[in-house]
């Protein structure tokens, strides 16, 4: 097993948030947390609370600066793949933006491991979110550890939906984590938050544009991500 998340220090509480619906309920009690983790398009960051200690990301992902929140790219100081650097560097715009961080295999082993006693799929793979809760519970086991918006539910079929489900719903009935599906409207964010969110998608489409368009082909930036193939 390789690779891991890093020390984050005495933290006593994470908040991990997916990409599913979060209440506005809990904006308040994402941000209170020591760490706050999100994954990929982070689409609730701004709404959702306002924190991201790391964004975390899928090798899957790793070219995906267009799409991304840009007030999570812009905030976050770090964002995590769920991969070596060998499979797939992340987008020259996280570099400048937040540090990169390859976590290697560890939190996919881990993930695995766990999963293996609900009958996961063999040829599945754990999602990231599965991977660094694997990895959250071996590392810290004396932490807090909440979930928003999680629905265990996507159009991946390489993942095991259902095992993941049981798995996370065996960790609640142990006390081991907390899942929070608060009912009430769904996160949404203030006119400031509105305004910053456009100021921040402008200024990152027009850096992806010069460096992408002007200073570099499209085509030559994917070979320094990828590879040559």
């Amino acid at each position: 097993m390789t690779g891991g998340i890093p020390d984050l220090g005495p933290i006593r509480t994470i908040s991990i948030v997916g990409n599913g619906p979060v209440s506005q309920a809990d904006a308040a009690l994402i941000d209170a947390a020591d760490f706050v983790l999100r994954f990929n398009s982070a689409p609730a960051c701004g709404a959702a609370g306002q924190r991201v200690d790391a964004l975390m990301l899928n090798r899957a992902r790793v070219y995906m600066s267009k799409r991304i929140n840009p007030l999570a790219l812009h905030r976050s100081p770090e964002v995590w793949v769920n991969d070596i650097e060998e499979n797939g560097r992340v987008d020259w715009l996280f570099e400048r933006e937040c540090r990169p961080r390859y976590l290697g295999f560890g939190p996919v082993t881990r993930a695995r491991a766990h999963l293996k006693e609900f009958d996961a799929l063999e040829q599945s793979n754990p999602t990231s979110g599965a991977s660094i809760i694997a990895e959250v519970l071996d590392v810290y086991p004396e932490a807090e550890i909440h979930l928003f918006g999680f629905t265990h539910q996507g159009k991946q079929h390489t993942h095991d939906w259902d095992a993941e489900r049981q798995w996370t719903e065996r960790l609640c009935a142990e006390g081991r984590i907390v899942r929070h599906l608060t009912p009430g409207p769904r996160a949404r964010r203030s006119l400031t938050g509105r305004l910053e969110y456009a100021f921040r998608f402008v200024q990152m489409r027009a850096r992806h544009y010069l460096f992408n368009k002007i200073l570099h082909s499209s085509a030559s930036t994917k070979r320094r991500i990828f590879g040559r193939q």
